[in-house]
């Protein structure tokens, strides 16, 4: 091999190395499961890697000549560009990370970190809803507020498109309200109204959750303007099982 070959090998290996260690926490704590795909995460980490995998490597293939002045000089150029362009993508990724599945009504919303407006999250200074999650999205519920002054503020935001999942003062535990949740769940023969060509998906879902089909029952849930997912729940209790890439209502 050729030393600008094996330059531009060794380069390539670093690369990979390094896309693969940003690659855990992103697709394990911070897009978990089917956020993983359904939220972006795949799509700008593919992005990401493409470019610091592909073109670092590439430059430093074609640069690289044994002996030649200020030879180091470029590489570390090469690296400081290729650091400094991960760098960006990776808080672009956790930036816009899944920070809360908020059960809202009768569905569940997905709410990134960089959707909660700085002001709202200080409303909720002093309460474990200050902070958006650093470990992974977490599972809570919104309640509407019985004070009319409170509520009238909710509505009015609303018509701005900031509804109540993006206000944690008014977030609980989801324990809290798991009951509401199946209360307002539905029967999986419904989901395979909805989904008639994925019924073996559905099939292997409940053979992993060990479950028989009249023990789940499903709520939808909003993942992004044109992203929709199922939530499974245990049909005795109302726990959430999983989060499938399904179908969970009718489009008109």
């Amino acid at each position: 091999m050729k030393p600008r070959e094996r330059a531009g090998v060794v380069h390539l290996a670093l690369s990979a190395a390094v896309a693969v260690a940003v690659f855990v926490p992103i697709y394990f704590v911070w897009y978990p499961g089917v956020l993983f795909g359904a939220a972006g995460g795949l799509r700008l980490f593919l992005l990401i890697a493409g470019i610091n995998v592909a073109i670092g490597p590439l430059i430093t293939f074609l640069i690289f000549v044994p002996g030649k002045r200020g030879l180091v000089f470029d590489l570390w150029v090469i690296a400081i560009l290729q650091i400094g362009a991960l760098g960006y993508g990776v808080w672009v990724l956790f930036d816009s990370r899944p920070a809360y599945i908020v059960f809202v009504k009768d569905r569940f919303e997905l709410v990134r970190a960089n959707q909660i407006p700085d002001e709202l999250l200080a409303e909720a200074r002093g309460g474990i809803y200050a902070h958006s999650p650093l470990a992974g999205p977490r599972l809570v519920a919104a309640r509407w507020p019985i004070d009319r002054e409170e509520s009238t503020r909710l509505m009015l935001a609303s018509i701005a498109g900031i509804d109540i999942q993006f206000f944690p003062r008014h977030y609980v535990a989801y324990a809290a309200d798991r009951a509401v949740a199946l209360a307002k769940s539905q029967p999986l023969a419904q989901l395979r109204r909805l989904n008639p060509r994925r019924a073996a998906e559905i099939d292997r879902l409940l053979e992993r959750l060990q479950r028989r089909e009249d023990e789940v029952r499903f709520l939808p849930m909003r993942a992004g303007k044109a992203v929709d997912l199922t939530v499974l729940l245990d049909a005795r209790n109302g726990d959430v099982l999983r989060i499938a890439q399904l179908r969970p209502w009718t489009y008109d």
